[in-house]
């Protein structure tokens, strides 16, 4: 079972995972760690548009479908259905100038909400991590580029079946 209490940015987390940054950066670390904590992490995704610049746009080779704000928003929605509890962390913030962060994330929960890519639920776990580019303007995230282990997931799911992961793809 997900201990939903260890997704919970504690002031002590908040300070670990800032340190180093600057404020600037700080704050927009902050800003995301408030999107979990606020909107995704307890499904209050009307909350959730306040994190998010009007123009906002999302980039990820996993998910071409995903492109402005509104059918990006989709995918937090339907993985809290999915995936209850569906829970979100900040592991690791780098920063780059004034607009910039680079965050390390990780997202957990358990099939019991519906189908995913055509396999019914049966409390399958996920656990995944990934990283995202996050670009911010009027202090609001305008831009989120995201790389994620989606290989893991889909075996995880029963999308794949797990003896066809790679071990050593060159043999």
């Amino acid at each position: 079972m997900i201990n939903v209490e260890e997704f919970k940015h504690s002031p002590e987390r908040r300070k670990e995972v800032v340190q180093g940054l600057t404020e600037k950066q700080a704050k927009m670390a902050n800003h995301w760690m408030d999107l979990f904590d606020q909107a995704f992490n307890v499904g209050d995704f009307v909350k959730m548009d306040e994190f998010f610049h009007p123009d906002m746009t999302y980039s990820n080779p996993n998910r071409l479908d995903l492109g402005p704000y509104v059918q990006w928003k989709t995918s937090p929605v339907a993985l809290y259905k999915t995936f209850p509890p569906s829970v979100y962390r900040v592991l690791e913030v780098y920063g780059k100038g004034e607009d910039k962060i680079c965050v390390f994330c990780n997202h957990q929960g358990e099939q019991t909400g519906g189908p995913y890519m055509g396999v019914p639920p049966q409390g399958q776990k996920i656990n995944v991590h990934w990283f995202s580019v996050l670009t911010f303007k009027d202090d609001k995230i305008i831009h989120i580029y995201s790389i994620s282990d989606v290989l893991t997931m889909l075996i995880d799911i029963g999308v794949i079946p797990k003896d066809k992961q790679p071990v050593d793809p060159y043999k």
